[in-house]
């Protein structure tokens, strides 16, 4: 599958934009065809990306050998994740904004791909491959659940404003924003909960203690359980709203500094690029 890479890895952002356009055209006009057609084209880019990494791997290791492979796997993510909640809510008009970051992520990435690569011997561990990628999805569902927050917050500020523009137009009503972004961070917290889980299984198996002495695994441990526990709190005191919207866009922007922090301040035995 080898010589089937560059044509994937050429027609991966074409298809992104294809159903990019198609989502415009459906939050702009609320043409029922593109919103029809929108999804359909997306099943289809997910599936060949999935037969590009597939082919990327050449079924020896996981195919994240550099930030641009990192990033083209956000991209699918985040494509996969709108996708389940579209198809779960019924509600595809929101899908402009975060295609828009697929082809933005994956054009990037299919731009400045690299074909001399070198594999790290943790990339040929399944375990650490599942870990990385329960990761990355949920940290992608985090952070669209974020998004929907700040959306929900924009259009509750034009309602109250009086000022009923394009986004007014286009959004769906601010319940379901508010209940597409809670399925979000369920699925992000899940998604990410299981993927610390791997990664600390690896640990053991690899060092022989679930709870190595690496600061980058302290931050995101803690940072995955505060961020359960503010999820905790808002179930419990029922926050909805305006509140609501706010504590999940800043919660998020809190999280992903605390992962950075993580990134950049310390080293870790599982660094591999």
């Amino acid at each position: 599958m080898q010589s089937l890479i560059q044509p994937f890895n050429v027609l991966l952002p074409m298809l992104y934009g294809m159903t990019l356009i198609c989502y415009g055209i459906y939050f702009n006009n609320g043409n029922e065809q593109a919103g029809k057609c929108a999804p359909n084209i997306l099943i289809s880019a997910l599936l060949v990306h999935l037969l590009y990494f597939t082919a990327r791997s050449n079924f020896q290791y996981f195919p994240i050998t550099n930030s641009f492979d990192s990033l083209s796997m956000v991209a699918f993510s985040i494509a996969m994740i709108h996708l389940i909640i579209e198809r779960t809510s019924g509600e595809g008009k929101t899908g402009v904004f975060f295609i828009s970051i697929v082809f933005v992520f994956q054009a990037s990435a299919s731009m400045f791909h690299v074909t001399d690569i070198r594999i790290h011997e943790l990339l040929t561990n399944p375990i650490f491959g599942i870990h990385v990628f329960l990761t990355l999805v949920g940290i992608s569902a985090l952070a669209i659940s974020a998004i929907y927050g700040l959306m929900y917050w924009m259009l509750a500020t034009q309602i109250k404003s009086h000022n009923l523009g394009i986004i007014y137009r286009g959004m769906p009503p601010l319940d379901q924003l508010e209940n597409m972004g809670r399925l979000s961070s369920i699925l992000g917290l899940v998604s990410l909960g299981f993927g610390l889980i791997m990664g600390h299984f690896y640990a053991y198996r690899v060092l022989g203690t679930f709870f190595p002495p690496d600061l980058k695994i302290l931050i995101n441990d803690v940072a995955w359980a505060f961020y359960l526990l503010g999820w905790a709190i808002v179930k419990f005191k029922n926050y909805r709203g305006i509140r609501m919207s706010k504590l999940s866009f800043w919660g998020f922007l809190a999280f992903a500094g605390a992962i950075m922090a993580a990134n950049f301040i310390s080293t870790s035995f599982h660094q591999f690029n």
